[in-house]
């Protein structure tokens, strides 16, 4: 497909047809460039930008970018906070027979044309599904952050017999320790019940909770667009562990989990039972989140206890990247003093 047969559209807040975006990130299972996402962003003060390509008129591709701008400062200086941000992994119609680099090529193009025009300070990108390609990459300008993170994805359209042999034999062990103790699992759409054993899993911890308020808000946003979804583990009435999913065309994303600690295997059945679930549905691939690639003395329980964990349910590990580029340093570096000085941030 030639470079000219592609048309680069861009709008704010809204794509050209919302129902055509979502369709396309539904078939991608990208549910962070769906527009239900927005809502969500807004908590931050994340406006979209969408960046539409069409062939024919047709959709074909696309990547959202967020902007920010920090409303505390007066309106003639306020360019030096601005932000722009790839929440997620470009979208990109497989059934086209699209060549990607193309695609890539124009997409890049247009964005560089805006970032300039919104005078942006500082641009981030993030990978979550472990396809690093689809980043937008700015090696022109100074990178100021990265940080190279694995996610453990469970490929789904494998056998329930050969994902069951492909489990580690600890977590094995764990998983027929439930079943004799009469573990079981529920579907119920309980937020409160889930922060109950969230409370449980940060108690004896020197690490922060996540933000209730934030994750009370995406999972309601995400539960009215039917992809949000509670899962527990529990045992003669009890609540032992719970897992939030987000479901999006055919991957799950397991977000945020809570536990009682408990020493009958209920947070590997728990994943188990959910695997099952998933592939009896028709889902191809559970995503169980961030592990680290490499041991960190610093933080042995992400590394060596929570990242091993998830592994073990063999898991592929995939490579992730998030990045950031000083765009505009002088201005950059002003913007960070005066956080730090005024705004406290």
């Amino acid at each position: 497909m030639p470079v000219a047969d592609f048309n680069i559209v861009v709008t704010d807040k809204a794509p050209v047809n919302i129902d055509e975006w979502n369709l396309l990130s539904f078939r991608c299972n990208n549910i962070w460039q769906s527009t239900f996402n927005d809502e969500i962003q807004l908590y931050f003060n994340n406006w979209p930008w969408y960046f539409q390509c069409y062939h024919q008129e047709k959709l074909i591709g696309g990547v959202k970018i967020y902007f920010y701008e920090s409303k505390k400062l007066p309106a003639f200086i306020r360019t030096i906070s601005t932000r722009a941000t790839q929440g997620s992994e470009i979208l990109v119609d497989d059934s086209k027979n699209i060549e990607f680099s193309k695609l890539y090529f124009e997409l890049t193009a247009a964005i560089k044309k805006w970032l300039k025009k919104k005078q942006i300070t500082s641009f981030y990108s993030y990978s979550f599904f472990g396809e690093t390609e689809k980043l937008i990459s700015l090696i022109e300008y100074k990178k100021i952050w990265e940080s190279r993170i694995g996610i453990a994805k469970i490929d789904l359209t494998k056998s329930i017999d050969e994902l069951r042999k492909a489990i580690n034999p600890k977590h094995r062990s764990e998983i027929f320790k439930a079943v004799r103790n009469n573990v079981t699992i529920e579907f119920v759409n309980d937020i409160d019940l889930f922060f109950l054993l969230l409370d449980e899993t940060y108690k004896n911890q020197n690490a922060h909770p996540p933000n209730k308020n934030f994750i009370r808000n995406e999972y309601e946003i995400f539960k009215s667009n039917h992809s949000a979804q509670l899962v527990f583990a529990k045992q003669n009435g009890n609540y032992l562990c719970g897992a939030l999913l987000y479901n999006y065309g055919k991957s799950s994303l397991y977000n945020f989990g809570g536990t009682i600690k408990n020493s009958i295997g209920a947070g590997q059945f728990l994943h188990w039972e959910i695997m099952k679930y998933l592939k009896v549905n028709g889902f191809q691939n559970y995503f169980l989140g961030e592990t680290s690639l490499e041991l960190s003395e610093s933080n042995l329980k992400f590394s060596k206890g929570i990242s091993k964990f998830k592994l073990r349910f063999g898991a592929q590990q995939l490579p992730t990247q998030h990045t950031g580029y000083a765009l505009k340093p002088v201005q950059l570096k002003f913007w960070n003093l005066l956080k730090r000085l005024f705004i406290g941030q």
